[in-house]
C-alpha cells in the first residue's frame, strides 16, 4: 500500500511539473516571439539580411537597400528603385501600407532583392529598434528583416532645394511652381528634379562627397522646366564639400562656388 501511495505522489508530481512546464511557456523568463518595440525613427537603417524562403539571407555585395521612418512614413532605395509609403507605429507595432516606386527596370539580383524585400514590408507587425540594430517580424514573430544603422551624416534627411547653378556662374530658385526636393539616406538620394523624379547612388568621404551617376523617369514638360532639370542634376552631380550652416546645407565645387543649397523639409 505504501508502495503505490508513493508511485501515486510521484505520478502527481511529474504532473505538476509537466504543468508549470507548459504554463511557464508564455511567463517569465520564457523565450518570446515578434519585436518589444523601441526608437525605430530616425537613423537611415541600412538592410544586412531579409527572409527568402523562410531563412534569413544577406543582401548580396553591391544592392544597396535602406529605410527611414519618419513623420508615419517610410522611404527608401529598395535596392532598384526608391519607394515611400506609411508606416503606422504603435510601440512594438508597425504596419506598411501601400507602396509607391519610381518606375524603373533593373538587373538581378537587385530586382530580384527589392521585389522580395517590398514583400517582407507588406508583412512587417513588430519590431525591434537599439542603437545597433533594428528586426522586423511578421505576424507569426519570425524575423524577415534585419537592418544596421547607415552612418551618421549632414546630409541625410529631406530637403528642399532652395538654389542651384544654372551652367551659366549663376546660382537661382527653382521656377514658380516648381519644386525640387532631394531625400539622403545612408548611401542613396531620391527627390524631385522638377519634371521627372531621379533617384542614385553617392559617396561622402568627410566634407567631400560625390553624388551619382543619377537616373530619372522620362517624363516630358514645359521646355523651361525641363531646361532647369538638366541644370539642377548638373549641378547635383558636380563633385563637391558639404558645408553646413545652421539647417541649410550648401554643396560648393572644389574652387568654392555654390551648387546645390539645402533647406530642411518642413
Amino acid at each position: 500500500m505504501r508502495h503505490i501511495l508513493t508511485g501515486l505522489a510521484t505520478c502527481a508530481l511529474v504532473a505538476v511539473v509537466a504543468a508549470c512546464s507548459t504554463t511557464g511557456g508564455s511567463g517569465a523568463g520564457a523565450s518570446s516571439t515578434g519585436g518589444t518595440g523601441g526608437t525605430i525613427e530616425g537613423p537611415t537603417w541600412r538592410l544586412a539580411s531579409q527572409s527568402a524562403g523562410g531563412t534569413l539571407t544577406d543582401i548580396p555585395a553591391g544592392v544597396a537597400v535602406d529605410a527611414r521612418f519618419s513623420g508615419g512614413r517610410v522611404t527608401g532605395s529598395g535596392g532598384c528603385t526608391v519607394y515611400n509609403g506609411p508606416a503606422v507605429i504603435s510601440g512594438a507595432t508597425i504596419k506598411v501600407g501601400q507602396l509607391a516606386t519610381s518606375a524603373m527596370a533593373c538587373e538581378s539580383p537587385a530586382a530580384d532583392v527589392e521585389k522580395a524585400y517590398l514583400a517582407n514590408l507588406a508583412s512587417a507587425a513588430t519590431f525591434t529598434a537599439t542603437a545597433d540594430s533594428l528586426a522586423i517580424y511578421d505576424a507569426s514573430g519570425a524575423a524577415i528583416l534585419k537592418y544596421t544603422p547607415g552612418p551618421a551624416n549632414a546630409l541625410e534627411g529631406e530637403w528642399i532645394v532652395t538654389g542651384y547653378k544654372n551652367g551659366t556662374q549663376a546660382v537661382v530658385g527653382p521656377l514658380a511652381g516648381t519644386t525640387l526636393t532631394a531625400t539622403f539616406t545612408a548611401d542613396s538620394v531620391f527627390g524631385s528634379s522638377g519634371c521627372n523624379t531621379y533617384n542614385g547612388g553617392y559617396k561622402l568621404d568627410g566634407d567631400k562627397v560625390t553624388i551619382g551617376p543619377l537616373s530619372s523617369t522620362m517624363k516630358a514638360c514645359d521646355q523651361a522646366i525641363m531646361d532647369q532639370e538638366t541644370q539642377f542634376l548638373a549641378a547635383l552631380q558636380t563633385p563637391a564639400t558639404v558645408e553646413v550652416a545652421g539647417a541649410t546645407v550648401t554643396l560648393r565645387d572644389a574652387s568654392g562656388a555654390m551648387q546645390v543649397v539645402l533647406a530642411p523639409k518642413q
